[in-house]
């Protein structure tokens, strides 16, 4: 995806999904989000699990994928919590600043009909991909990124594609988790796709794209794979 479709997306979003704002107490198990990255309603949840610096493992589930679909069916996005399930995204941004945050929604998140209309333009401004298929690795990876980085976007795109589960490392201004990275790793430098299964580090969207094709697509050496553009639906 390009610079310019980032920063239109993050243009139209106000910048939310960048930066760290008020946080609470952190959970006592691991948030699981089963989302797809054309999904505008997805990334109002992204947004939030930014906004208050929150992990979660993330299970992809682009339309026509099967690997955590037939489970978890639409609507997305779906937050498990400890066990409950909680659908709708303004009930899961509810949700997180409620028990993760200070109670404050952050204002380009509650806006009603217009928070939905501007995530849906900002997923329009990037480009779509097809379900491809691959092989599950036998350990998530590591993705530290924030929501709004062109090469985080290229990652997680490709992640989703895939049907790869990560744990999104949330790594917006203001986190500690950049400097947990530079100390694990010896560099800070975002995005970075740690990948368990290979010890491999990968530092931008060239990289940890070709590691994905090249480790996990099973689609890669016949050329499929292509980016489409995004079309209005």
């Amino acid at each position: 995806m390009t610079r310019l479709g980032a920063a239109a997306a993050t243009a139209v979003r106000l910048g939310l999904g960048g930066s760290v704002g008020a946080t609470g107490p952190r959970p006592a198990h691991e948030l699981v989000l089963y989302q797809f990255e054309a999904c505008p309603f997805c990334r109002k949840a992204r947004e939030a699990l930014v906004w208050l610096d929150l992990d979660a493992l993330v299970r992809p589930c682009p339309p026509g994928g099967t690997r955590f679909r037939p489970g978890h069916g639409p609507p997305y996005p779906l937050l498990v919590d400890e066990g409950r399930e909680i659908h709708e995204s303004s009930v899961i941004v509810r949700h997180l600043v409620d028990r993760y945050g200070d109670g404050y929604v952050p204002w380009p998140l509650r806006l009603g009909p217009l928070t939905t209309v501007s995530s849906g333009l900002a997923s329009l401004a990037l480009p779509r991909m097809r379900v491809l298929a691959s092989r599950e690795p036998a350990r998530p990876l590591e993705l530290f990124a924030d929501e709004t980085s062109a090469a985080a976007r290229e990652i997680r795109q490709w992640l989703c594609a895939l049907e790869i589960p990560y744990r999104w490392r949330t790594s917006g201004r203001g986190s500690a988790k950049i400097a947990e990275l530079a100390e694990r790793t010896g560099r800070a430098e975002l995005p970075a796709l740690l990948d368990p299964n290979s010890d491999a580090d990968l530092r931008g969207a060239g990289a940890a794209v070709a590691h994905l094709q090249r480790t996990y697509g099973a689609d890669a050496r016949a050329g499929r794979g292509r980016i489409e553009p995004a079309r209005a639906r």
